[in-house]
């Protein structure tokens, strides 16, 4: 009995490391002979802490390469400045990177799915919502500061109405699709950009799938990293382990301003570095009428003068606290950069992963 037992335990064990991992081969072409390169990344956990990326060298224009992935996962394939993601590869895949630098797919099911099942099904809401940011940008660039209440209105509901029919629609792939790994993904990718995501009854998305998939690594990782990302949500407070060693800055900035930004980031982040420019613009703007930045970079030790230099080289001139390694981002659950918080002079969330147009509006009506 308790040999069977054992076997019973060992065998779930082994079901869910095969969950957790799947070795991904790759093997291809390149059309344009003034490649020489490519570059692939992928995640190397299910707990969206860490990327890797691998610079393959082309040989008479052609590639291979075999990876452990968790699995799903979306690969990326990046040739010269043509960057392509939604890549899904289970087991051997063949690649054939046309003269546009797009990549072809063949051997493989689970990108079949994608492009052929996946893409179709959410295709119209995906087309309103590109339809909607449009709008909304199109009437931020031309109103600026003076964006007319009514249109924003008008815009926040129908991004709700959008965002709920998406996830009926995630529920209804999933019932017609319970084995689906892209649809898994899809969630990862809603968890881990905003996991406090008001339209999402991700446990009960979780239990739509198959009892097979209940098994799969990726599933309590996305339960955990919603566990602790709960303080994200509006009114709960900023974890005070950010400010260790910086106390006397938390305060200072508290009883000086009424509001607040908590921008993560690194110094090797290109869309971190990207959007320093709109946040320079809010804070000379705003700074004298109640509003602060604090940066918290993730960089490792052994990027300690990078992040340094980065500071002087972007002129970022507000407060800075440096969470080596990103220990407290991993534990409490911020994986994207740049991730933008919201506080008030308590310490409390006004909105998380809130975007620089957004913050512009919210300054403008507030301040």
């Amino acid at each position: 009995m308790k040999k069977l037992v054992l076997l019973q335990v060992l065998s779930l064990v082994m079901l869910q490391l095969a969950a957790q991992t799947k070795t991904v081969t790759i093997r291809g072409t390149v059309a344009d002979t003034t490649v020489h390169s490519i570059e692939v990344s992928h995640l190397v956990d299910a707990g969206f802490s860490e990327w890797a990326s691998t610079r393959l060298p082309l040989v008479d224009g052609a590639f291979h390469s075999s990876f452990q992935v968790p699995y799903p996962v979306e690969i990326n394939i990046i040739t010269g400045p043509r960057a392509y993601g939604k890549i899904f590869i289970y087991g051997d895949a063949g690649i054939r990177i046309d003269s546009t630098g797009k990549p072809q797919i063949t051997g493989s099911p689970v990108q079949d799915e994608y492009e052929n099942e996946f893409v179709p099904f959410f295709r119209p809401n995906d087309e309103r919502f590109d339809s909607l940011r449009s709008f909304y940008g199109n009437n931020h660039q031309k109103y600026g500061p003076d964006f007319p209440k009514a249109i924003k209105d008008s815009a926040h509901l129908l991004a709700a109405r959008y965002y709920t029919q998406r996830a009926d629609l995630l529920a209804e792939y999933i019932r017609r699709h319970p084995d689906s790994y892209v649809a898994l993904w899809d969630i990862s990718n809603f968890v881990a950009l905003t996991p406090t995501h008001p339209y999402f009854d991700f446990d009960k998305l979780f239990a739509s799938f198959s009892s097979g998939m209940q098994q799969h690594s990726f599933i309590p990782a996305l339960k955990k990293k919603l566990k602790t990302s709960a303080w994200m949500q509006a009114g709960q407070k900023f974890p005070a382990a950010f400010f260790k060693g910086y106390e006397s800055m938390q305060r200072a900035v508290g009883s000086h301003s009424k509001y607040y930004l908590v921008d993560f980031w690194y110094s090797h982040c290109g869309p971190c570095a990207s959007e320093f420019p709109k946040l320079s613009a809010l804070y000379r703007r705003f700074h004298a009428k109640g509003f602060d930045i604090v940066s918290i970079s993730v960089d490792k030790p052994k990027d300690q003068q990078d992040y340094r230099e980065a500071i002087k080289k972007y002129a970022l001139t507000w407060n800075h606290v440096w969470d080596r390694g990103g220990v407290n981002a991993e534990k409490y659950s911020i994986h994207s950069f740049p991730t933008y918080i919201l506080l008030d002079s308590n310490h409390r969330v006004i909105k998380a992963d809130i975007r620089p147009p957004e913050l512009e509006a919210f300054l403008d009506a507030n301040l």
